[in-house]
């Protein structure tokens, strides 16, 4: 009975990821986006602010790259972003294709590789101290029980996308950029 349990979870891994294959497939596409008003540094800037003063500027030398940029200041007549080395990137409204504020994919990544890590060497800290402890086995369990369901509490939050903020008149986003949302 065992064995044959055994062999029913290869499949059911296999219908999951096929199911869930198939959900993000038909997922749809956004439209295109329409224009944002360049005279709207104030609405940016306080967007801005809600995303730790951090945006992705998207300009007409390198429309393919992002380019991240911390808020020094923002003007109508310019966009100064601080850097960490050298000195401050300086941009003008006709190189700015594009300003999107970034989401929490990325954070929401670490924290769930964290949590894995933590979770694989609770589960191997388990095993080993399976046979010459098993209260300090029991409690290694607990913690790779709890971390599993931080992981996946972290998974089940919504997350929050890249939004377009300004798209320069004229202009369409490509590659990468085109599923941003606006």
């Amino acid at each position: 009975m065992a064995h044959r349990t055994v062999r029913r979870i290869p499949a059911l891994i296999a219908f999951v990821l096929a199911s869930a294959t198939f959900a993000l497939a038909q997922a749809p596409t956004s439209p295109p986006s329409p224009a944002i008003s360049p005279t709207a540094p104030r609405l940016v800037a306080q967007s801005a602010g809600s995303s730790k003063g951090r945006l992705i500027v998207v300009t007409q030398d390198h429309p393919q790259r992002w380019q991240t940029c911390r808020i020094q200041t923002f003007t109508q007549d310019k966009l100064v972003c601080s850097r960490a080395i050298g000195g401050p990137r300086i941009y003008l409204p006709r190189q700015i294709v594009a300003l999107i504020l970034p989401g929490d994919g990325n954070l929401r990544l670490r924290l769930v590789l964290g949590l894995n890590a933590g979770l694989g060497a609770a589960i191997w800290g388990t095993v080993a101290l399976a046979a010459p402890c098993p209260a300090c086995a029991a409690a290694t369990g607990i913690a790779a029980l709890l971390l599993f369901c931080a992981a996946g509490s972290i998974l089940i939050g919504d997350e929050q996308p890249d939004r377009l903020v300004y798209l320069a008149p004229g202009q369409q986003l490509t590659g990468k950029h085109r599923f941003v949302q606006f």
